[in-house]
């Protein structure tokens, strides 16, 4: 028998024996008598060493302990101690032995050696070994879960309802209404409990139980079970705005700096799902792929019912929910004897695009930016691998945007303004000071489309997006490589298309980060629905680096072949497409030490022409013509 349960039926005990003594004894005996022999039956009921330092008889069914505290040699508990014992009987103590009507605990003090528990626990969650990986936890929370699940399914707690039954009456209750709670040397940043309160009322053969807990890191933790003679019935536990730091700090997961979990997660006996409806509030997470800056993430939440499965973990008629938006979800983790895997899979119709990003922290997504996106989306995402291994991670997505459309905002102001002219900071060489150039007409670097090499723009085109003139922003099949590389790597990766690269020139810095790539998603939507595909292509070109301090065809034509982007050569045009990947580090290598192209570069070339040919960019004598010629360089002059 627990000791938490030996001192709940000490007291129900105590209650009756010192009712049970007679009125009368009471009368004739004095405070420190009657005191001293509460404690002695204390003692023998709890196994401990007890004091009462005085009792008053204040009717035949109504007695009343001060100062009560008792002490225990080994085990969890230290002690306990309360200011006030406050015994109701359901009749007065004459000649039979009334049943409890009630005790009212104030003041209550608990003081724990450790945990309960803690001890029986073989998971090794608290050795210093113990695995904390994303895998790890996931397994030990998993393991903890099955063996909950297979001893609540046992329904433990019949014998105790049996032995209180009889001793309390029907209505009758247990009530602590202040009590605190301290440990011995706790573990640091540990929730503990620090304030409670507790309830136990007797409905016919059915006992109730609440038991409220404040915790000392902050959050409040409610548990309530219902038990009859056969043993546990049902189960809860609440969780209000529970500190989550405390419970990843000793994971590796995610670095979050701040945030709370609420909500309840219950049991039935019989029934092998859990309902549970949990929710995150104001969690930041800080890590470079989000940004400089820690990321308060929005108020998001799952429900469903948890399940265990011949595979593992499952949850039933899931939903998920950001900022109100909710959808369907369904999560599985398994097999819980071997190297688990998830598998999440999460969907919705008609969700409001607009509200989701506006719900997102302005260091990813300035929310003004997500309010000009009016409309709904169906969308569908799946994702999941093992969680020991995040390079064997598959992911999928599919989304219907026909239901949207952008409305006039910040972000469409500054679009509009690249029709015409518009003033361009360019980055100076090794630490000079930046330049301001206008993309336009009048500005001796700017070079109209129709100035522009057609083997030039083809070139481009066929190494850094095949696909420009038919899709809308970004190639879908891109993106997802990009993100999947992203989940698989925990890095940035590339996947940009001309126009979103031209977001990134115009717009943002180069740093390889979610925030970046979402803006960058945005940008590129906008530029497609505000500008041609030419003046898209003719601004990219006149903007995009080709070296160390040269921005824009101009430049780039100028220093590797001294000549105008008018006029260049297919294999010409073929080289200069080739830098646009590492522009620098490839000048350094074929231009700036002097030596030319190398076999390899000339290979690329050739590469590309090919491609350029296969594209119909080259017809079979321009091809012809073109292939096999080695590529020569203009002195540099960096």
């Amino acid at each position: 028998m627990s000791r938490l349960t030996r001192i709940l039926l000490g007291l129900v005990a105590l209650a009756l024996l010192v009712a049970g003594a007679g009125y009368a004894w009471f009368r004739t005996s004095g405070g420190d008598e009657v005191a001293a022999r509460v404690a002695d039956k204390l003692e023998t009921a709890l196994d401990a060493s007890c004091r009462v330092r005085g009792a008053q008889v204040l009717s035949t069914s109504h007695v009343l302990l001060n100062e009560l505290a008792c002490t225990f040699d080994e085990g969890d508990l230290v002690g306990f101690a309360a200011t006030e014992l406050d015994v109701r009987l359901d009749g007065p103590a004459f000649g039979s032995l009334p049943p409890l009507q009630g005790i009212t605990v104030g003041g209550l003090h608990v003081r724990l050696r450790s945990l309960p528990g803690d001890g029986d626990d073989d998971s090794g969650d608290d050795d210093d070994s113990a695995d904390l990986s994303l895998s790890g936890v996931a397994a030990s929370l998993a393991g903890r879960f099955v063996r909950l699940h297979e001893r609540l399914h046992e329904r433990p707690g019949g014998e105790l309802v049996q032995r209180v039954l009889p001793r309390l009456a029907d209505g009758g209750w247990i009530r602590v209404e202040r009590g605190t709670v301290e440990m011995e040397s706790p573990p640091e940043d540990l929730p503990l409990p620090e304030e409670l309160s507790a309830a136990l009322d007797r409905k016919g053969d059915v006992l109730e139980a609440t038991l409220v807990s404040r915790l000392s890191t902050g959050g409040t933790v409610t548990a309530s079970v219902v038990a009859d003679p056969e043993g546990l019935s049902t189960a809860t536990l609440g969780l209000d705005a529970v500190d989550l730091l405390p419970l990843l700090s000793r994971t590796r997961v995610a670095d979050v700096r701040a945030g709370t979990l609420t909500g309840t997660v219950s049991f039935a006996a019989g029934e092998d799902d859990w309902p549970m409806e949990l929710a995150l509030g104001g969690v930041t997470v800080s890590h470079p792929f989000l940004g400089e800056q820690p990321a308060v993430l929005p108020t998001s939440g799952a429900a469903g019912s948890v399940a265990l499965s011949d595979d593992g973990l499952v949850l039933r008629d899931g939903t998920w929910t950001v900022e109100g938006v909710t959808g369907d979800l369904d999560l599985r983790l398994g097999p819980l004897d071997g190297d688990p895997a998830v598998a999440l899979r999460a969907s919705g119709d008609r969700l409001a695009l607009g509200r989701l990003l506006a719900a997102l922290p302005d260091s990813l997504i300035p929310g003004g930016w997500a309010e000009e996106i009016q409309g709904t989306i169906d969308a569908h995402l799946a994702v999941g691998g093992p969680l020991h291994d995040r390079s064997d991670w598959s992911l999928d997505w599919d989304a219907d945007f026909s239901r949207t459309v952008l409305a006039d905002g910040e972000l469409a102001a500054q679009v509009k303004a690249l029709h015409g002219p518009f003033p361009h900071r360019i980055p100076g060489a090794d630490g000079a000071p930046t330049r301001v150039r206008h993309i336009g007409p009048g500005d001796p670097s700017f070079v109209p489309l129709s100035g522009i090499s057609r083997w030039l723009r083809a070139a481009v085109i066929s190494t850094e997006d095949a696909g420009f003139f038919s899709h809308s922003g970004f190639e879908v099949n891109e993106l997802k490589e990009a993100v999947l590389e992203n989940l698989r790597e925990g890095d940035g990766r590339g996947g940009s298309t001309i126009t979103q690269q031209l977001a990134k020139n115009l717009f943002l810095s180069g740093d390889r980060t979610l925030s970046r790539k979402l803006k960058e998603a945005l940008i590129a939507w906008r530029l497609e629905e505000e500008l041609p595909k030419e003046r898209i292509l003719e601004i990219y070109l006149n903007i995009a680096e080709w070296g160390p301090g040269l921005y824009g065809i101009q430049d780039a034509a100028d220093h590797y072949f001294a000549r105008t982007p008018a006029v260049l050569k297919p294999e010409e045009a073929a080289f200069l497409a080739s830098l646009l990947p590492s522009p620098r580090r490839y000048h350094g290598y074929y231009h700036g030490r002097g030596r030319g192209l190398t076999r390899n570069r000339q290979e690329r070339v050739q590469q590309i022409l090919a491609t350029m040919a296969r594209l119909g960019s080259l017809d079979p004598r321009e091809y012809h013509l073109a292939r096999d010629v080695d590529v020569e360089l203009a002195p540099c002059g960096l």
